[in-house]
């Protein structure tokens, strides 16, 4: 620092105003804490800093904010502004001298972007690279790469805080791999993964600072800048790679493309370090193997985090962890370790409880109309929109949340002062909703918004049995982000018993782009007798390019018997040249001519890279009794990812007798994220090998690493694994510990919080005749958010004749998107002598608002009064190209879920919800 620099002359006039201050006007209602509030500042040390010269606010509004309370009080005092004083008190002058200021440091950061571009050229280097190119790690501020500010403590220069950090079991795992990858010369993809606000940012950012402090760290900020940085080649030895919450690049439109580009990245022989944070859902999302044998979303994703080093961060502290964070002293932890439940320290560091009580208290106008557009963006998000919420999306779902009356008392500038409370930080540190950075570059995305991560969290916990009214369907329908936003959103409200409203956002999808949602609004036809209309419409998605479109198609003609219509679709199917759709043929044997083409297409969709037809080959060998080549295709195929392989191979290897060798294909399988197999496994071996049973059934059931507190947000798939797992491990309580010990396992489980246990203790207790206690256990897992709990209960009062409670029950389990209320709801009004009501309901479902539905599709032969709740239910014979016959053949029973690998030929396959 010069002398009278910009930078000396607005440090001494701070100084100049602190004297003001503790001469002139003392504590009382100008102390530190009081203008802490005033400004809007984290903390009086914070204030305490600026007022003694040490140290620049950031924010501009702040200073003024802090500037304007002291000339207030001052007039208080004096009746006037005392004339000396004006320099120091002038808004103006400040904001003069804050311009000042910022551009001197332009001019410095100007000056080294000038002094680095002669030095490339005097080279030979080209001053033209990617926006996110590689930089020296130490250059990295913590949070420009994502670490989430702490709730208190002593700031830094920046005023970013962060509390001292206290190395965890978790982080010695990381630290080793990074440290063995310093001393090598191969790539290393490490994937840092748990719930939201837990420190998974922080934990890897202090892992490179640990270990790599001299790489340079590259940090592309969207898929499109992450391809450009491949493409250029951009990323050198001795680089690390940060993809803090990777999901929001393997997730997106480009999410294969990606995945594929860094697989590529990891085959280079140099040591470069992938480093990625995801949540647990996201990543069970990708890693999830697709229920149909056509269409994977997520094949390229599965195989990279296959590959994967899992550094697992738990939600919660343990107890010697927090005796030793607890020993620093840290003010900051201090204070989470005063507020935290459940040892969630880091979740509590990051503001979350303050947070929630910022927005739930904001129900006086005009606060109320900035809650309005947070809780609009929480439902947009647990409801399938991606991060990126626009600001027309918000402002058009607003009114959904607020009463007449305040509708009637906005003013015209209520969207602007509604949006300056949804950005106000809570305790200096998160706003509710956020800005996006720019694609490259500095600055903010105009128009779009981020949801804070534990509003996030918070939404889909508060509010899952809420399902919003016609507003946001409307503004979801006109104002979503992207394609896929509307499809996800579309899902949704087809769960809910929205029909019409997912189909208008289907259509709308198809419009923008998404080919796969012309399928979707095919289905919502099929299902309900409309075959024509239907089958037009998988045409429609066909010519737009969705090469699933006439597989679903054939398939729905299969379910209902018809072979030959479906085989006229053989030649378009083929043609498509879709690995996927090739597979589709080869396990639907029925539609070709003989085994030799069944193989053909097999072979040929393996060729094409697809690792399940690998699968589907290798089990063709072992039923023909070729052990060694079923073998070598199902591990080809692990290597590609499918974790079906997986399960295949260590079935082979047990049945032939090898312990080990089955257990290490199940280790594989839970590497590639399917939790199954170990859970079988361990159930088959606990009687050779109890150790090595109990182990994997314990696998299983925590679902490699997620615990009981986001039990309620599994999938059935996931909560019937995670079952698997608790079951074998019950058991063999019961026969090591004696009776009773197995289900005083399962209630310890219960008791930890999770509410699917919960409901399975309760059936078991409803098995035996204890009505009561099974309501109760029903009761307490749907308060911890398991919708199914909710169905059952108004099976319950449904069968005791409590129809207005079970009516209740099966609406709100409607709103929470259990589909299986919707015809509980329906079966009571059948039962009540009103099947043409309960037909029309499963029919129509209901408007966007919860009421039955006008009728919405074109007229077709079924007698929906006569059939009642059974007026859709996905069975039919049909005839390709003339009307269905009269006499539709009687419903399929349910199947239980098929294990991984396996194809259901009774059901059509149908797109997972993830795609």
């Amino acid at each position: 620092m010069t002398n009278g620099s910009a930078a000396e002359v607005f440090l001494t006039r701070l100084r100049r105003l602190g004297e003001l201050r503790r001469a002139e006007l003392g504590d009382g209602r100008t102390s530190l804490a009081v203008l802490a509030k005033a400004a809007g500042a984290g903390s009086r040390e914070t204030v305490r800093q600026w007022l003694s010269g040490s140290r620049v606010p950031q924010d501009p509004g702040q200073l003024l904010r802090l500037v304007a309370a002291l000339r207030e009080e001052t007039v208080r005092r004096h009746g006037e502004l005392p004339y000396e004083w004006w320099p120091l008190l002038d808004s103006d002058e400040w904001e003069r001298l804050y311009a000042d200021l910022a551009r001197e440091r332009n001019r410095a950061t100007g000056d080294a972007v000038r002094s680095e571009l002669v030095t490339r050229a005097l080279e030979g280097r080209s001053t033209t690279e990617p926006a996110d190119s590689p930089r020296p790690f130490g250059d990295w501020h913590p949070r420009s790469l994502g670490v989430h500010p702490s709730i208190s403590g002593a700031p830094g220069p920046s005023g970013f805080v962060l509390p001292e950090y206290v190395p965890r079991d978790h982080d010695r795992r990381l630290r080793g791999c990074l440290e063995r990858l310093a001393a090598g010369q191969e790539p290393c993809f490490v994937l840092v993964r748990g719930e939201s606000c837990t420190g998974k940012t922080r934990t890897a950012y202090e892992a490179v600072r640990h270990c790599l402090p001299d790489w340079r760290l590259a940090f592309p900020k969207d898929a499109d800048s992450l391809l450009d940085l491949l493409a250029a080649d951009g990323l050198g030895p001795r680089t690390v790679l940060w993809l803090d919450e990777g999901q929001e690049h393997l997730l997106g439109e480009r999410g294969e493309s990606v995945a594929a580009g860094l697989r590529r990245l990891l085959e280079r022989p140099v040591p470069l370090l992938v480093l990625m944070t995801m949540w647990h859902r996201h990543h069970g999302i990708l890693v999830a193997r697709s229920d149909d044998p056509v269409r994977d979303p997520h094949a390229q994703a599965r195989a990279l985090l296959g590959q994967a080093t899992e550094v697992l961060v738990p939600v919660s502290f343990s107890g010697e962890e927090e005796r030793r964070v607890r020993a620093t002293g840290d003010r900051a932890v201090s204070t989470a370790l005063r507020s935290s439940r459940d040892g969630a320290l880091t979740q509590t560091l990051a503001a979350g409880p303050a947070l929630v009580g910022f927005y739930e208290s904001a129900d006086a106008r005009p606060d109320c109309y900035g809650k309005a557009l947070v809780t609009a963006a929480m439902d947009a998000r647990r409801l399938g929109h991606g991060p990126e919420l626009p600001d027309s999306l918000l402002e058009s779902a607003a009114p959904a949340y607020l009463d007449e009356d305040r509708r009637a008392g906005a003013g015209p500038d209520w969207f602007a002062g509604a949006l300056r409370h949804a950005r106000t930080k809570v305790m200096g540190v998160v706003a509710p909703l956020g800005d996006l950075a720019a694609p490259s570059g500095m600055g903010a995305r105009p128009g779009v918004r981020r949801l804070a991560d534990y509003l996030d969290h918070h939404g889909r916990t508060a509010r899952s049995y809420v399902c919003p009214g016609a507003a946001f369907w409307d503004a979801a329908q006109r104002h979503a982000g992207r394609a896929s936003d509307l499809s996800r959103l579309a899902r949704s409200a087809r769960a809910r018993g929205r029909y019409a409203v997912a189909d208008a956002l289907f259509a709308r999808a198809a419009e923008r782009g998404d080919a796969s949602a012309w399928s979707e609004r095919a289905y919502l036809r099929w299902d309900r007798g409309c075959f024509e209309e239907a089958a037009r419409l998988w045409w429609a998605g066909h010519d737009a390019g969705d090469t699933y479109a006439l597989p679903e198609f054939a398939s729905s003609l299969l379910e209902g018997g018809e072979v030959a219509g479906a085989r006229r679709l053989v030649p378009r199917i083929e043609a498509t040249g879709s690995p996927k759709a090739l597979l589709f043929l080869a396990e639907w044997g029925e539609l070709l001519d003989g085994e030799g083409e069944v193989e053909r297409l097999a072979r040929a969709a393996a060729d094409l890279g697809d690792a399940e037809a690998l699968t589907f080959l290798g089990r063709r060998r072992m039923l023909g009794g070729d052990e060694g080549e079923a073998e070598r295709l199902f591990r080809r195929a692990m290597s590609g990812g499918d974790p079906a392989a997986a399960f295949e191979l260590a079935r082979l290897r047990l049945s032939a007798g090898d312990v080990p060798g089955a257990v290490a294909a199940a280790e594989r399988a839970a590497g590639l994220g399917d939790y199954f197999t170990p859970g079988i496994m361990a159930q088959l071996i606990i009687g050779m090998n109890p150790a090595e049973g109990r182990r994997m059934a314990r696998q299983a059931a925590d679902m490699g690493g997620v615990g009981p507190s986001p039990a309620a947000q599994l999938t059935p798939w996931e909560n019937t694994v995670r079952q698997q797992g608790l079951a074998v491990l019950a058991d063999d309580a019961e026969d090591t510990q004696g009776p009773g010990a197995g289900e005083a396992l399962l209630r310890a489980v219960a008791e930890e919080g999770d509410p699917h246990v919960m409901a399975w203790l309760a059936s078991r207790a409803m098995e035996v005749g204890d009505q009561a206690r099974a309501v109760a256990l029903y009761e307490r897992a749907a308060a911890g958010g398991y919708a199914r709990a909710l169905v059952s209960l108004a099976h319950f009062h449904r069968s005791t004749g409590n129809l207005t409670e079970a009516e209740r029950l099966y609406r709100t389990g409607i709103d929470a998107g259990e589909s299986s209320a919707l015809r509980g709801l329906a079966a009571i009004w059948e039962e009540a002598g009103d099947p043409a009501r309960a037909g029309s309901l499963v029919y129509h479902g209901l408007d966007a608002d919860g009421a039955p539905a006008r009728p919405w599709l074109p007229a077709t032969d079924r007698d929906i009064a006569a059939l009642g709740s059974d007026a859709v239910d996905g069975w039919f014979t049909v005839r390709l190209g003339e009307p269905p016959d009269p006499e539709p053949p009687p419903k399929s029973p349910q199947q239980p879920p098929a294990p991984p690998g396996s194809t259901p030929r009774s059901t059509a396959p149908r797109r997972p919800a993830s795609s």
